[in-house]
């Protein structure tokens, strides 16, 4: 006769965990002031409706370096501000000490990587890089509606045509526009900061590069032109393209 078994336990499998590197949007705290903050975010959406949409339910971390170790921090108020704006934050990063103890009270998780004081101390520009080869990649040769999404994962996305207004193109690598970009590009989706956009006449909503990103407008010196997006220094630059 069969020994019985307690219920649950003939399809019961182990317990998977895994790693993954994902992209994460950084907001630098400059301000203790939870309406102040509030303000912002309203100002810079009412401003920038592509900003707004690329928020929205996006996982953010908060960083705290501006933020004095001996300030008391508003911690409640602000993921309350942030989460009225549909923004979901997931961590903070250059906490101090007391700081941490409060995001650990509310179970927010405290990212390593970048200890506070260096953060505070002013870093040496490091030399421009070569812009490496992605292998593999995606070669677009029609224009991308408004509305449609094109992805290139674990390379470079090449587009032939337009990417016109409402459409989104997303790589690992470098994106590659050989016509009007317009709608929304984000190069380095995975955390790659060497990762860059070209294009041939910059006319996009938002631009952004490993998580750091920009909404344009028409009255942008380099509307229309030849240009380049890369970041440096946690920094979004733009430049023109001497083609």
């Amino acid at each position: 006769m069969a020994n019985p078994r307690s219920p649950g336990t003939e399809s019961s499998a182990p317990l998977r965990v895994s790693g993954g590197v994902f992209t994460l949007s950084i907001l630098h705290l400059e301000s203790n002031n939870p309406q102040q903050l509030a303000q912002r975010i309203a100002e810079e959406h009412r401003r920038h409706p592509a900003a707004a949409d690329f928020h929205r339910h996006a996982p953010v971390v908060l960083d705290l370096s501006a933020i004095p170790e001996e300030a008391p921090l508003a911690l409640p108020e602000i993921l309350e501000v942030l989460r009225a704006a549909n923004w979901f934050p997931v961590g903070l990063r250059n906490a101090a000490p007391g700081h941490q103890a409060l995001a650990q009270a509310l179970h927010l998780p405290v990212l390593r990587g970048q200890e506070r004081n260096a953060a505070l101390q002013p870093e040496t520009p490091p030399p421009a890089q070569p812009v490496p080869a992605n292998p593999g990649g995606l070669i677009m040769d029609h224009p991308i509606r408004g509305g449609q999404r094109s992805y290139a994962r674990g390379g470079d996305l090449v587009c032939l045509a337009a990417v016109n207004a409402g459409a989104e193109i997303m790589a690992d690598g470098n994106i590659h526009v050989y016509g009007p970009l317009r709608g929304r590009a984000l190069a380095g989706v995975n955390g790659q900061e060497t990762a860059r956009i070209f294009c041939m006449s910059l006319e996009a909503e938002l631009v952004s590069v490993a998580g750091l990103y920009r909404t344009l407008e028409p009255g942008y010196p380099l509307w229309g032109k030849a240009a380049q997006i890369y970041s440096r220094d946690e920094q979004l630059h733009i430049t023109a393209l001497n083609i």
